[in-house]
């Protein structure tokens, strides 16, 4: 992410996703910070979501 319009296109992968309880987009961290229910969708969902924006992961943390 370069600057602050990255951010809408980010949330809207999974802005309605109802497992997603809150979601952190720091572009100036390159970071993105999901709260989710971990018995409705897994991590990995959740990543091939947000890679349809077009960013690249290097990192998923727990």
């Amino acid at each position: 992410m370069y600057c602050i319009t990255c951010k809408p296109i980010v949330e809207k992968q999974i802005k309605d996703e109802t497992a997603v309880k809150r979601i952190n987009i720091n572009y100036m961290t390159d970071s993105v910070i999901v709260e989710y229910d971990s018995s409705s969708i897994t991590k990995e969902e959740i990543k091939e979501k947000l890679e349809k924006s077009g960013y690249k992961f290097v990192r998923v943390t727990k």
